[in-house]
């Protein structure tokens, strides 16, 4: 399941890079506890893309990146500011882009997960049909990569193999890709990487060597082989190539 830089169909668009370069020297050059962190959500009401940032340190900053974001994947003229704070986490969910009637809700909270259950409940309460979570960000969020999406509702129970529940990581050169998988069957994949990876959730199963993939956040599905090598490791084959994974923790939430 994992792939080359070069290769990334993961990814979207990376955040704006002007953007983040200065909030990071900025970061840098400010004690911790001076800082106050933003963060803002943009969606284009009709095409339904969408832009986010985190971490940034005014609000003006934090919005007009979530919009040159936004701008920037398709070239949607109508993207506006859906929320934005400071202290919090906020999440948007939308309908899948094949959707002929677009929707999308927004929610905010102190967790990331308890945001992204009032996205989809508003998405869902707004006439969304099978609306997924496309961002979940807190403005506390390490400004060098993407925020990690929660795992996604809809897996099964009992439908991967135990060896493979826990957290993983996969070393790509500027960083590492970090996997986590449920015992219920979802799973999250983030980059901490300097690569522009998006990130992604859906489900998973696995047995027997064997284990499959869908993505619930994006168009993506895999299938291949894995072998244990120990308890801590476990080479995965898909179609996109080969790439070992090393365990991070057994819990999948850390």
């Amino acid at each position: 399941m994992w792939r080359p830089k070069a290769a990334v169909g993961w990814a979207v668009v990376g955040a704006c890079a002007a953007v983040l370069s200065a909030a990071v020297a900025a970061l840098s050059a400010q004690p911790a506890a001076q800082q106050t962190r933003w963060a803002a959500v943009a969606v284009s009401p009709s095409k339904l893309d969408y832009g986010g940032t985190h971490a940034l340190l005014s609000q003006t900053d934090a919005e007009s990146g979530a919009l040159q974001e936004c701008q920037l994947q398709t070239g949607a003229k109508d993207c506006k500011i859906v929320v934005s704070g400071s202290g919090e986490c906020m999440a948007l969910a939308t309908t899948p882009a094949t959707s002929v009637a677009k929707h999308y809700g927004v929610g905010q909270d102190p967790t990331r997960q308890g945001a992204a259950a009032g996205a989809l409940a508003e998405c869902t309460n707004e006439g969304g049909i099978n609306c997924i979570a496309v961002l979940a960000l807190c403005s506390s969020d390490d400004p060098r990569w993407a925020s990690p999406l929660p795992l996604p509702p809809g897996g099964k129970a009992g439908s991967v193999d135990p060896a493979l529940v826990g957290l993983w990581k996969l070393d790509v050169g500027s960083g590492i890709w970090v996997w986590q998988i449920s015992a219920n069957g979802t799973y999250q994949f983030h980059s901490e990487a300097l690569d522009g990876t998006a990130p992604n959730a859906g489900t998973f199963t696995a047995s027997n060597g064997k284990y499959t993939l869908h993505a619930t956040s994006t168009s993506w599905d895999d299938q291949g082989t894995y072998m244990m090598q120990g308890s801590a490791a476990v080479s995965m084959t898909g179609k996109l190539g080969t790439g070992t994974w090393v365990r991070i923790a057994s819990d999948p939430n850390p």
